[in-house]
């Protein structure tokens, strides 16, 4: 399979400044660690009373993920809250290795703190399952196994699960799924609330929402159970479309970031569904052209590309990946430094919208003072 040679982002985009400092209260801040060809994420909600909660989907083998958490402590960002509890959710999306391979000892070391984990209920014949499940059964957590549709709501902060569906988890046992199909992939919505004010004429005004897909591993087969469970996909702009979503309170799938499924694996992507999902930015966590599997793929990125600029048609050539908003864990700037680790911080009206790089190497800790603004 032909492996994708990352475009080197200007280095002169890319601008030292204070992260922390870039941050607000209101700000939804979401993590994609560089930990090489895996997952793990962290995303810091909206602060409610003053306090922050967390969510984390995925923890690698490694410190890189508690060593994060532990200089946010140490600034406004994630303070200790008063009732002890931290993380909302945990959230393990499948049970292969490069993506739950540190879940066990995270949810020994953090149990006191977790409110909920998810996991997607497939049974795995792997030491790094049976201990993650041992962990989750010996701490005082609920424990949860969530199907397509399940909402919660946490704060200000709206979680809904898009995958598995509840047909590929009635295979789980019996007709046989592959494991990457069974990937809990989510959608968060942020601020939950569905309305903001009323007007003078009774009517009220629809929240404007930012949102972020966070895709696991799924692949095609869960994608178009995706595609049938949520069959209001794209976004009708048309005045019609407006009012009707207005009065019947139409959601659709569309959405402002994408965490692309399976490392940009061939497998992982439909072109359809990310064109109905439009996605304002899209980010790829792996080796790079690199690693046991070559991710990621030409032939995803190349549907991810046309996804978000369509040139099929004219034949021209696609902008370089970073102008289409399309960003790589792995990816290097033009003064061969290493981008690293990607924080976003959203705020709930989308007037703001930055994009950091840390510039840490797989192995190596973030560094939240060396981080550089991506403009």
């Amino acid at each position: 399979m032909t492996s994708v040679t990352l475009d080197a982002v200007p280095a002169n985009r890319l601008t030292p400044g204070d992260f922390i400092a870039g941050c607000s209260p209101e700000d939804l801040i979401y993590f994609v660690l560089n930990v090489g060809d895996g997952d793990t994420q962290l995303l810091l909600l909206p602060a409610v009373g003053g306090e922050r909660l967390a969510i984390v989907v995925d923890v690698v083998a490694g410190s890189k993920l508690p060593k994060l958490l532990e200089a946010l402590s140490a600034t406004p960002l994630l303070p200790q809250p008063s009732s002890g509890r931290l993380f909302a959710l945990v959230v393990a999306t499948h049970p292969h290795n490069d993506h739950i391979g540190g879940m066990a000892k995270f949810i020994t070391q953090f149990g006191q703190h977790i409110e909920e984990v998810w996991e997607p209920g497939f049974f795995y014949t792997s030491p790094t399952y049976h201990a993650m499940m041992d962990a989750i059964g010996s701490q005082p957590v609920r424990h949860g196994q969530p199907s397509s549709g399940m909402t919660r709501y946490i704060g200000q902060v709206k979680v809904i699960v898009l995958a598995p569906s509840i047909g590929l988890r009635n295979r789980f046992d019996s007709y046989g799924v592959d494991v990457n199909n069974s990937s809990i992939a989510l959608k968060v919505e942020f601020p939950g609330r569905r309305v903001t004010d009323r007007q003078p004429d009774g009517t009220y005004v629809k929240a404007r929402r930012q949102s972020i897909i966070l895709g696991g591993d799924a692949q095609t087969l869960s994608w178009s159970q995706v595609m049938n469970d949520f069959p209001q996909l794209g976004p009708d702009r048309g005045p019609v479309a407006k009012a009707l979503s207005m009065a019947q309170g139409f959601e659709p799938l569309n959405v402002d970031v994408f965490k692309v499924p399976h490392h940009a694996s061939k497998h992982g992507l439909n072109l359809e569904l990310v064109e109905e999902m439009s996605p304002a930015l899209s980010f790829v966590s792996s080796v790079g052209g690199g690693g046991s599997y070559n991710f990621p793929h030409l032939v995803a990125v190349e549907a991810l590309r046309e996804a978000v600029e369509t040139t099929a048609k004219s034949g021209a050539a696609h902008k370089p990946d970073y102008d289409n908003g399309i960003h790589y864990t792995s990816a290097l700037d033009t003064d061969k430094k290493a981008l690293g680790s990607i924080g976003l911080v959203m705020s709930p009206t989308g007037s703001k919208r930055d994009l950091w790089r840390f510039g840490d190497r797989p192995s190596g800790a973030i560094d939240v003072g060396a981080a550089r603004r991506y403009s």
